[in-house]
């Protein structure tokens, strides 16, 4: 190849080197960064009190945002099936940096730290049962502050039942994206739903990224902290089983007749054989049997604190009613919804006429509080002040305005 030629090419090619390697440099760290983190964030990030309260045999875990002065308005938080109080954690936060308030998120019955003498009885009755004494436990109906009633979807359900059965103790109601309409139409599909997820975990960080890649929470930071209170490690799970087992083998045992001879006979021949199909076959058992690691890894593995595919029974009980049942209600009334198809022909017709105020939350999903947090929090605080329930922190607080 001649100089001149070698010359031309050397002009025309790329320089090679420094710039390919800042390059990589670039598309390592922009790789580096998009790599979401998972971790677990904990409660006291949000909130700065958590409390057991015992009422008749049942343990509720209450989380609650409180400010220096205990006169402040009440924001009571009820969460949806499957959630936990956490669930409200950046909300809380977001509502409280807006408006002088305080925040109060319980866990439901069958949720969360929350433990009862009957798990498996999520009847409306007896959630809204539940949730009329923690109030009345909490607050004193005669000398209290404004109390205003919060629930999503399920929650959202018991906070019009409970809203409805207290009139003179709740002084305002918010409901978060449940309609009874698409509720009830929803239903059908929400076994096949369940059992489309994950039966267990490896990590807490496992189950925020499913959440998170699932699209049920579309927040990173709210799942790290909400998705802790909707798992629990399986060892909590076998501890429960060989309670029950215990009793049970001790009940039997107390009522079991006597074994006859014959009996006695025919279950020594069984044992016989058995153990001649075990000599002949002990290889392949023994590679079948689990060892002591395998169960020990099960153990520290998650699963979900409910089984809400067990709760099937009370689902209809949750909803059917509720849209003439919310409409009933007396105080100021606020329907967040993350679309406004969501709506049936009792609350459009109840919407025309003016007797509650709706907002429509874009680009969220199912669980708008926890997708748009501060958002919502907007929403919730425009609302109050407009009621004057709440006075905002900054005189300059100009709300949003209520339309879809």
């Amino acid at each position: 190849m001649s100089n001149l030629r070698k010359q031309m090419l050397s002009k025309s090619l790329p320089p090679i080197g420094p710039s390919s390697s800042k390059k990589l440099l670039s598309y390592n760290e922009n790789k580096s960064s998009s790599i979401r983190n998972y971790a677990p964030i904990e409660w006291n990030t949000y909130f700065n009190d958590k409390r057991f309260i015992t009422i008749e045999k049942n343990t509720f875990c209450v989380y609650s945002r409180t400010i220096p002065d205990s006169s402040a308005p009440i924001l009571f938080f009820l969460h949806g099936g499957g959630f936990s109080g956490l669930s409200w954690a950046l909300m809380s936060k977001a509502v409280t940096n807006l408006v002088r308030c305080q925040c109060i998120a319980v866990d439901i019955r069958g949720h969360g730290e929350t433990k009862t003498t009957d798990e498996s009885d999520l009847s409306i009755e007896t959630l809204t049962n539940d949730i009329c004494q923690i109030l009345h436990y909490l607050f004193n109906e005669e000398n209290k502050t404004p109390i205003f009633l919060i629930g999503h979807s399920m929650g959202g359900a018991l906070a019009v039942h409970v809203a409805k059965q207290n009139a003179t103790l709740i002084d305002a109601l918010c409901v978060i994206d449940v309609v009874e309409g698409s509720a009830l139409e929803s239903l059908n599909s929400m076994q096949c739903f369940l059992s489309s997820r994950p039966k267990q975990f490896s990590t807490p960080e496992q189950a925020v990224e499913y959440m998170v890649r699932s699209g049920q929470v579309r927040n990173v930071e709210s799942a790290r902290v909400s998705v802790i209170g909707q798992i629990q490690p399986m060892i909590n799970i076998q501890s429960n089983e060989e309670i029950s087992s215990t009793a049970a083998a001790a009940a039997s045992n107390s009522t079991l007749p006597e074994v006859s001879h014959l009996c006695e006979t025919v279950r020594e021949e069984d044992e016989e054989q058995e153990q001649d199909n075990n000599d002949n076959h002990n290889s392949s058992i023994d590679t079948q049997k689990p060892t002591s690691s395998n169960v020990s890894n099960e153990i520290n593995k998650y699963t979900w604190r409910i089984d809400l595919s067990k709760t099937e029974k009370f689902w209809k009980g949750w909803f059917s009613g509720l849209s003439k049942l919310f409409l009933s209600c007396e105080c100021p009334k606020l329907l967040l919804l993350a679309g406004v198809d969501r709506l049936d022909r009792d609350l459009t017709v109840g919407q025309m006429q003016g007797k509650f105020q709706m907002h429509v939350v874009p680009k969220s999903g199912h669980a708008v509080h926890e997708d748009a947090p501060e958002q919502v929090a907007d929403c919730i605080a425009s609302f109050l002040v407009r009621h004057k329930l709440v006075q905002p922190n900054d005189d300059s607080f100009q709300g949003t305005l209520p339309g879809c």
